[in-house]
């Protein structure tokens, strides 16, 4: 698919469906019924308001999407890319980054998000990506200088990096904010833009954790001393603990303070998902990462006691120069395995619990129902691919990972839906555009 077909009104051919219109383009039709469809979508309007999550959000929507109403149309997005279109954006953009010594790199990443956006489709649109590499240059050279300086003061003296970094710290809400009104000036669907109308303020009220992880790091660097005693080696270590206890509360307020100060035109977009259940999903992934790992090492055992059996009977130990390989293979595969499942089973639950309780206005809500274990399966898949190709199944990896995520995931719509995208039309205003350009940076947030 052409990157700029979109300008030129082209859009995918529709085909009308019974429970939810899909708009496919002619060469990534889906087989099968309007039903077949829905159900392999996970939103068919067959559930019942008793199977959705509504009555419980803290617990059902980490992992089932809410039913649609009767008044509701269930409009399921749709990701047309391929892994052969989009090899050759990534093979130039890798190509050009290598060569100008990453200066190319903010052009890679617009030619890269604007495949991707310009490539979901939902109720016969696809969004797209408008922006000027300029800021987004800015903000690499910028976050190039700040890491330059935080290696050579490490480099120096061990004590003076956090102070470095305490400042990076204090400077973080702003970058964050400027980041987030950036990418979502310049992303648009159906020619009307997104924006992001958080202030620095709101961001400070998000993300003061880690002002307290800087100050503890400059109390007490991180800095391990052999000779030194266990109260000041345990000290060194507070840094690290901090963040560990407030990242599910970072996590949780950087996606409420996109969502919750995000609008589409005119319309607000809402999130009324809680801490309490960033914690909780983190919680109940350390409990199944130990189960997991658990099980990694009996697999583990399992694959290498057979293996050792037959070097010793055999007597090839001392020649066997492979051997090592073999046993970094057998234990390592297995925990790979196990770190994968983990993170696909909070990250489901993340992106499930988050938007399956956000709206957008009052006429949209947002459905997704992305399952765990197709995820690890997917994310399994794409680690061994991208490994034995050196590197070039990236682009594969990337597009399946995309098409997963985008087609589950689905809005539920009250009423016309162009009725709604004329409402959400906000006044135009080329001043406020032109100072959101050139205010704005981009740290690839």
């Amino acid at each position: 698919m052409n990157p700029d077909s979109s300008k030129d009104g082209a859009t995918p051919e529709t085909a009308p469906l019974e429970l939810i219109p899909v708009p496919p383009s002619p060469s990534h039709s889906p087989p099968g019924s309007a039903e077949s469809a829905a159900r392999s979508s996970g939103f068919s309007n067959e559930r019942t308001a008793d199977q959705g999550a509504e009555l419980d959000p803290e617990n059902n929507l980490m992992v089932l999407a809410p039913a649609a109403r009767g008044n509701e149309t269930v409009e399921a997005l749709k990701f047309t890319g391929t892994a052969g279109e989009y090899f050759r954006v990534w093979i130039v953009n890798t190509f050009l980054v290598i060569v100008t010594i990453g200066l190319w790199s903010p052009w890679a990443k617009i030619r890269k998000r604007r495949f991707f956006l310009r490539n979901t489709w939902v109720a016969g649109a696809n969004f797209d990506y408008h922006a000027n590499p300029w800021p987004i240059l800015r903000g690499r050279l910028i976050a190039g200088t700040a890491f330059i300086v935080y290696w050579f003061t490490g480099e120096l003296n061990p004590n003076w990096a956090p102070w470095v970094a305490l400042v990076i710290a204090v400077l973080a809400p702003w970058i964050v904010v400027s980041s987030l009104r950036f990418n979502l000036s310049n992303t648009s669907y159906r020619n009307l833009r997104f924006a992001f109308e958080g202030t620095t303020r709101d961001a400070v009220l998000a993300l003061w954790p880690i002002w307290l992880v800087a100050l503890s790091a400059v109390l007490y660097p991180p800095v391990f001393d052999e000779s030194g005693s266990l109260t000041r080696n345990a000290l060194a270590g507070l840094a690290y603990f901090v963040f560990i206890l407030f990242y599910p509360y970072l996590h949780g307020k950087m996606r409420l303070l996109l969502l919750n100060h995000s609008r589409y035109g005119h319309a607000p977009i809402a999130c009324t998902t809680r801490i309490k259940t960033f914690y909780t999903i983190y919680l109940r992934g350390i409990l199944v990462s130990i189960g997991l790992y658990l099980a990694a090492a009996i697999l583990a055992m399992v694959i290498l006691v057979p293996i050792m059996g037959a070097v010793m009977a055999t007597s090839l130990a001392a020649k066997a120069k492979w051997l090592p390989v073999v046993i970094g293979v057998a234990v390592a595969l297995p925990f790979a395995c196990a770190g994968l499942i983990w993170y696909a089973f909070t990250q489901t639950r993340l992106i499930n619990a988050t938007f399956n309780l956000t709206t957008i206005s009052t006429n949209v809500r947002v459905f997704s129902n992305i399952k765990t274990w197709a995820m690890a399966k997917l994310y399994i898949v794409n680690s061994l691919a991208v490994i034995f190709s050196l590197g070039l199944a990236i682009p594969w990896a990337a597009v399946r990972t995309a098409k997963q995520r985008v087609e589950t995931t689905a809005l539920a719509v009250t009423g016309d839906f162009d009725d709604i995208i004329a409402d959400a039309v906000p006044p135009t205003s080329a001043t406020a555009d032109a100072a959101t350009e050139f205010f704005s940076l981009d740290i690839a947030l």
